[in-house]
């Protein structure tokens, strides 16, 4: 089901090849070719100025406040074809001859801090979709009912057919475009392991400190102007999907606000999905239950002590908060495990 990234190894060297992003929106005004002005400009100002620090991070391993002449890489806006509304980028790649920090595309790290700032799917999100199982039931939301496992399966089916979408009523729909993005992230930071293990714990928090408010304005076009999101990427001929945003989500987004450190917390986990990383955590001694996310290049190197752990009281997390304005905190990002303390 999952593309594989084709001539990016040549001779023992990664090579970020040249591809087009394209920004796709649909639903309100996107549906008849047209986008609120000043949504589209706060959109497009947040993106460029993402896609141009992350070119800058792949350069040299850091990124400048401002961008300047000299700072500013030529990532150039193509002209867009006929849809729902498409904002194309090119980005002309790099040769890995030019001595750059990291050789990956820029999608790779999109996907990367789109897996930090996107909240993942949970069942709460499958069962308000009401996606049927194979006897045309809605799947509950249970654990016995293992929801992502259905929703899989349909993301398969449409990965095989893509006119089987259509079948499916639209919050089901936007669900496996989600789900879609989500594991090709995955199949993406899985290619891309060696390259994105170069990135350390300090050059992580510095870009998830500027990446999220730079989607947060991103997800301003999703006010009035369309409904969704969906950030793809070409290259060899290839489409793939990079990150889905629908209203709710991007709702989501523009109030909340990531830590620009991560601290250590004990909480006592109650639910865990091993395969996209999501969960349960209560913290608090036990008077708060939040969600928490663990990004996928994290995840296999942590899940097995994660669930060993689980089998104690409390596990022990190194991670981000995710606070709404209010300040109070609404999700954590986890970005590993630490030995549980002693306990007095």
């Amino acid at each position: 089901m999952i593309s594989k990234d084709v001539g990016r190894i040549l001779e023992g060297n990664l090579i970020a090849m040249s591809e087009t992003l394209t920004f796709h929106f649909e639903g309100a005004l996107a549906d008849s070719h047209k986008m609120n002005f000043y949504e589209s400009a706060r959109f497009q100002y947040a993106a460029a100025r993402l896609m141009v620090k992350l070119a800058q991070f792949r350069r040299s391993g850091k990124f400048s406040k401002n961008i300047t002449s000299k700072s500013n890489f030529d990532i150039k806006l193509i002209s867009q074809s006929d849809g729902s509304f498409n904002i194309n980028v090119e980005d002309p790649g790099q040769e890995s001859s030019q001595g750059n920090f990291i050789n990956i595309s820029l999608s790779d790290l999109i996907a990367y801090v789109g897996e930090r700032v996107i909240e993942k799917i949970d069942e709460v999100a499958i069962a308000s979709a009401n996606v049927p199982n194979d006897g045309g039931q809605a799947v509950d939301g249970g654990f016995s009912s293992e929801p992502m496992s259905v929703l899989d399966q349909l993301v398969a089916e449409v990965a095989a057919n893509g006119a089987l979408i259509f079948n499916q009523p639209p919050q089901v729909q936007e669900l496996i475009r989600r789900r879609t993005a989500e594991i090709e992230r995955e199949a993406r930071l899985a290619d891309s392991g060696a390259m994105i293990a170069q990135i350390d714990s300090a050059q992580s928090q510095k870009l998830i400190a500027m990446s999220a408010p730079l989607m947060n304005e991103m997800a301003t076009a999703l006010r009035t102007s369309a409904d969704t999101l969906e950030v793809r990427s070409s290259n060899a001929g290839q489409t793939r999907s990079v990150l889905f945003l629908d209203r709710k989500m991007a709702e989501d987004i523009e109030t909340a606000v990531v830590d620009k450190n991560p601290i250590a917390i004990l909480g006592d986990i109650t639910q865990f999905n091993k395969d996209n990383g999501w969960g349960k955590l209560k913290i608090e001694g036990g008077a708060k239950i939040v969600g928490f996310n663990i990004p996928y290049d994290v995840l296999p190197s942590i899940k097995q002590t994660l669930i060993d752990n689980m089998k104690r009281d409390m596990v022990y997390l190194k991670a981000y908060f995710v606070r709404d304005r209010a300040g109070e905190v609404v999700r954590l990002i986890v970005d590993g495990i630490l030995p549980t303390p002693t306990r007095v």
